[in-house]
């Protein structure tokens, strides 16, 4: 191959690659400095920056109130791996911390933004359904910044976002997918996920007795210059596509459940919607596993395998 040619293919594939990086840090927040032992520890996160108030990390390496699915605010298993943020994006003005009270999240990105780049963003959020108190909001949205934030100085309240969700999420179950892109007009070095817009610029409905705030898991988190990658990343289990082989049937089933892996399967726990545990069993190397729910009444559960010491997470449905 002729240098010329040589040294353009370099720079092509080079280029390729460098459009793939994801530029946040952590985006899984699996990566910890500790495991998270009470409230406002997002530290306990690495690469992950308080940016105001009290923004909170779970992990299940972490005690049930701060564990993974367990904890305070609510049962939600990671979107991806065993780890998630949590914060308050709205809260009612009639509590000591409102109005316009809100605890974004932030972190350094790996490399600043170039101006006049197009970047495509996303990030995944759920409903946390607070037992008895809780609120669904919109504005859930995404902002980049030249300067860092602190617990004490949150970003101003600009009723703006370069991203954000104008509907209002209320599905404790699912993750939802915020997506989108925007043109850098500024050499950002910074991102930050919460709520940007102020108490009357956001729109709330209340989703229990005595609705008090809004608080969301955060999850997954990318920014990259490659579209399809921002689109087709799927965060911490990317490196590890043989747990999405794992196959469950019938679903939904009147009561027998089977579970085939391409790996042993080495344990499994079934979860309730309330988070209580309804069944666990440990597993001596078995590629198929057969479960029997004839017992439990109808309804969703959650199926927590745990293979080549990595866990999955699957929804399955009981019907009599």
């Amino acid at each position: 191959m002729k240098p010329k040619l040589f040294l353009l293919f370099t720079l092509l594939i080079s280029n390729a690659t460098i459009a793939q990086i994801n530029l946040v840090p952590n985006p899984s927040f699996e990566d910890t400095v500790f495991c998270p032992l009470g409230s406002n520890q997002l530290n306990a996160c690495e690469h992950w920056l308080n940016f105001g108030n009290s923004p909170d990390y779970f992990n299940a390496c972490s005690n049930p109130a701060f564990g993974v699915p367990n904890s305070n605010p609510g049962f939600q298993y990671a979107h991806t791996g065993n780890a998630y943020a949590g914060a308050i994006f709205f809260a009612k003005s009639t509590i000591p911390n409102g109005p316009n009270y809100r605890e974004p999240i932030g972190i350094e990105l790996s490399s600043s933004l170039i101006i006049g780049q197009k970047y495509f963003v996303s990030f995944f959020v759920v409903n946390a359904g607070v037992n008895n108190g809780s609120i669904a909001c919109n504005k859930q949205g995404i902002n980049f910044y030249t300067v860092p934030f602190d617990s004490c100085c949150p970003p101003p309240l600009i009723n703006a976002a370069k991203l954000y969700n104008d509907s209002i999420l209320t599905d404790t179950l699912n993750w939802t997918k915020i997506s989108g892109s925007f043109i850098a007009d500024s050499a950002y070095q910074y991102l930050s996920i919460g709520n940007f817009f102020n108490d009357v610029n956001t729109d709330t409905l209340s989703t229990s007795p005595f609705p008090t705030y809004v608080y969301y898991y955060i999850d997954d988190v990318c920014v990259s210059t490659d579209s399809l990658y921002n689109e087709t990343w799927t965060g911490f289990h990317q490196i590890n596509n043989t747990l999405n082989t794992i196959s469950i049937f019938p679903n939904p089933s009147k009561g027998f459940f089977t579970i085939d892996s391409p790996i042993p399967i080495e344990s499994y726990s079934l979860f309730n919607l309330n988070g209580q545990l309804i069944t666990e069993k440990k597993i001596i190397s078995s590629l198929s596993v057969q479960i029997d729910l004839t017992n439990q009444p109808s309804g969703i559960y959650m199926l927590h395998i745990k293979s080549n010491q990595r866990i999955s997470n699957h929804k399955i449905i009981l019907t009599h």
